[in-house]
């Protein structure tokens, strides 16, 4: 059994971030010894050959440790293995580098890794933290600045101009701190005289630094548009790689000092020069580079390209989508053509995030449907995902028009009417994060609009100013449908047959209980066609029974039909009709009708009225108001008649009470009485309680009459065979005397003779006697003839 290292005499604390290998040579020069010595006693394996196995020893090892490795270096040094563990790049794997760790590797075609090599600051070699100390994070792609000295790191040695840390310092000397470390020639350059570029405080490059410094340690993003759908750092590094990479390749140097300080612009074309000139003067035949496909050789590239990265994705979704938008319109001459999949061509685990800020860069150049089918106006484009059943399910939930109060908020005021939009909208709604094709959105809904129909009013609602919202409220709604079940399935709604939806009889006996005037039979067909658009969901004129050669009379007269409709009462005995006509297919646990919450529409400047804007009890005054019409009510209110129309329909206007009188002049006395008196009441009343009809008449304030109807009515016997009881004959000269020449009225009559005033009527009738007429002129006639007998009584 091998026994572990020896404790070390001496011990040297490691500074923060400090890489494992300057920690060796720091140690190996505080104890006066070769490095390879010190090495040899932390049991480090020596690279030598058994056979043909290599033993497992890396190129540097930096990279990572084994736990066998850290366990030795513990004992002998002190330090706690997560101390060590952070101490090699393993420390940042997956979070800002991509290790093999079978290998012992970096893979450099992810995260910008790179294999071999270090920058370094020369401030902070020479800093009073410890000279000659080097900090793990220069040896990532993506450190090209020091934060605390403000300077871009040195890429090289000044005196030799080699890369640092390519290879393991030489192991038989006593390592020199901050001194060159290339092994054949001893150059021995000072590193903390190396010149960098100074960057004044707010230089973008280093607040670029800065940025990428938190991603990597916090290991997520949070800013700009990352805050909406938080991604871990590897996919965000990934992100700022393919932009900065396309600015490496494709963006113009002309265009650099238009996005950034002079100062950077000339550094990055000092190091390209002269990378163009070693690479000229060297007879070694170098493969072609593809900028940005590896990690850039120099600091001041770097720089440059992750600078103009991180500001173009550093605000919200719409503002990383503008600032993208103008780099690819500097870009445009090298890229080719720009569209919505050329971002594949980036990389191949670009963040969705990304991809939704490509999407809004270029929405400008894309067709109104291509908007709804990549929903550039959500809080996350997206290239359409939906599938074939996700769309008939968003089917069944969609009616073939789309609710009213939608399409009232979605309609253009000037151009299309909402009538006409409704279909067009439902049909949008199928396009929204999917492929299907307008003639097939239209087809899901019923066919009640067309594809070159959706086209047409679509480019139409493109050319509003406030198209974007209205595709984000396309887009909520298509989101809603999509993860909230619906009460109504509007797909069996559609197939059903409404032949038999409020027959006449049912009809003419809804007008008789509410007392009101049915109409004639145009009124009837536009009551039944108003029930069947709000069951089905379907165009008004799609209902049973409507005539295409009367189609303009039919559309203004419905709208006029709101003020008929819209009571509570008749309102009422609609929707118990749709409910009737509903459970005759067994449809009975779905209401008549719906619609999504309008409150999804909150925070979008949409063209349309919003109906929550009128005052509802001044509505309900003007509708009660004679004379009024749909037309002149909306324009009083400074709105739209459909916003009058869905108004009445949501909330009917409660009529004005009437008296007695008003009630019989109008029609409406067995509407009183029917709602005092309700079927089973009256039979309580009149057959339990055996109560009168007289009596309940003064109980009531209806007439006996009026309740003797109402039995018949009610289908329940009058007691005495159904008609009232006859008293003793009248008299038939008495009768005359009293009412033709004493012009005494049949009221006073009937008391005298304890009868009702119907049973006098009806004696008058058998005996022939003529009737006075009614009103004023019998009134007149009377006191005329008063004033005459007082006249000859005089004389």
């Amino acid at each position: 059994m091998t026994s572990g290292p020896r404790t070390l005499p001496l011990r040297l604390a490691p500074v923060d971030g400090e890489a494992l290998d300057s920690w060796l040579e720091a140690l190996a020069a505080r104890l006066s010894t070769p490095l390879g010595s010190l090495m040899e006693h932390l049991k480090f394996p020596v690279r030598q050959r058994t056979g043909n196995t290599a033993r497992d020893i890396p190129t540097d090892w930096t990279i990572m440790l084994r736990d066998a490795e850290i366990t030795n270096v513990a004992a002998a040094s002190g330090l706690t293995p997560e101390t060590l563990h952070a101490m090699t790049l393993a420390h940042y794997d997956r979070r800002a580098v991509r290790l093999d760790r079978a290998r012992r590797r970096v893979q450099r075609q992810v995260l910008w890794g790179r294999a071999r090599g270090s920058r370094f600051c020369p401030d902070c070699l020479r800093g009073p933290a410890g000279r000659g100390r080097w900090q793990l994070s220069w040896r990532l792609g993506w450190a090209f600045a020091c934060p605390v000295h403000e300077r871009l790191l040195a890429d090289a040695c000044p005196e030799c101009g080699r890369v640092q840390r390519l290879r393991p310092r030489y192991g038989k000397n006593v390592p020199l701190l901050a001194y060159c470390d290339a092994p054949f020639d001893a150059c021995g350059g000072d590193l903390a005289r190396a010149t960098s570029l100074r960057l004044p405080v707010g230089h973008p490059a280093l607040a670029a630094q800065r940025r990428i410094t938190t991603i990597i340690s916090t290991g997520t993003s949070g800013f700009g548009p990352y805050q909406a759908l938080l991604q871990p750092a590897p996919v965000v590094l990934t992100d700022i790689r393919a932009v900065a990479a396309r600015v490496l390749a494709d963006l113009p140097s002309a265009d650099l000092a238009d996005l950034l300080p002079r100062d950077l612009v000339d550094a990055y074309e000092i190091t390209l020069a002269g990378h163009e000139t070693a690479r000229a003067a060297s007879s070694r035949r170098e493969p072609e580079v593809r900028p940005g496909f590896m990690a850039p050789v120099h600091a001041a590239s770097t720089a440059l390209a992750v600078t103009i990265a991180v500001r173009t994705i550093e605000h919200d979704l719409p503002g990383s989508g503008a600032a993208l938008r103008d780099l690819l319109a500097r870009m445009r001459e090298n890229l080719g053509q720009v569209s919505a999949t050329s971002i594949d061509q980036w990389g191949r685990e670009i963040s969705p995030i990304l991809k939704a800020v490509h999407l809004a860069a270029v929405a400008d150049s894309m067709r109104p449907n291509e908007h709804l089918r990549y929903r550039t106006a959500s809080d996350l484009p997206s290239r359409p995902h939906a599938g074939r059943r996700t769309v008939e399910t968003r089917a069944q939930r969609t009616p073939s028009v789309l609710w009213p109060a939608w399409r009232i908020r979605l309609s253009p005021v000037r151009g299309t009417y909402p009538r006409t939009l409704g279909p067009i909208l439902a049909g949008c709604l199928m396009i929204v994060g999917n492929t299907v094709l307008l003639d097939d959105a239209a087809g899901m809904l019923g066919g009640v609009t067309t594809g070159s129909d959706i086209s047409r009013i679509l480019q139409k609602l493109h050319d509003e100013p406030t198209w974007p919202d209205i595709a984000a409220a396309l887009t909520r709604l298509a989101d809603y449908l999509d993860t909230h079940p619906t009460p109504i399935n509007y797909q069996r709604r559609r197939t059903l047959d409404y032949t038999d939806l409020l027959p006449h009889e049912c009809w003419r006996d809804m007008c008789r209980n509410l007392g009101v005037q049915p109409g004639t039979g145009r009124r009837e067909r536009l009551i039944r066609a108003y029930l069947f658009h709000r069951i089905s969901g379907l165009p008004e004129e799609d209902a049973p029974g409507y005539r295409t050669d009367e189609q303009a009379r039919f559309r203004a007269q419905t709208a006029a039909l709101s003020m008929f409709v819209q009571t509570p009462e008749l309102a009422a005995a609609l929707k118990a009709e749709a409910t009737r006509f509903l459970a005759t297919y067994r449809i009975r646990r779905e209401p008549p009708t719906w619609q999504p919450p309008i409150s999804l529409l909150d925070g979008l400047d949409l063209p349309g009225p919003d109906p929550a804007w009128v005052d509802l009890e001044r509505l309900h005054d003007l509708v009660r108001a004679p004379g009024e019409t749909p037309g002149s009510v909306a324009e009083t209110l400074g709105t739209d008649i459909e916003v009058v129309r869905y108004l009445l329909a949501e909330h009917p206007a409660v009529p004005v009470p009437r008296s007695l009188a008003a009630d019989r002049a109008t029609g409406q006395i067995m509407v009183r009485a029917r709602r005092k008196l309700p079927p089973r009441l009256f039979a309580q009343i009149y057959l339990e309680q055996k109560t009168s009809l007289r009596q309940m008449a003064d109980s009531t304030g209806c007439s006996r009459k009026t309740l003797a109807r109402l039995a018949v009515e009610y289908d329940i016997p009058l007691r005495g065979g159904g008609a009232p009881a006859r008293h003793d004959p009248v008299d038939r000269d008495w009768l005359y005397e009293q009412y033709v020449n004493r012009k005494r009225p049949f009221p006073d009559l009937a008391r005298e003779k304890g009868m009702s005033t119907t049973q006098m009527e009806r004696w008058a009738r058998e005996y022939e006697i003529p009737r006075r007429p009614r009103g004023g002129a019998s009134h007149s006639i009377r006191l005329r003839d008063q004033g005459t007998i007082a006249i000859e009584t005089t004389k």
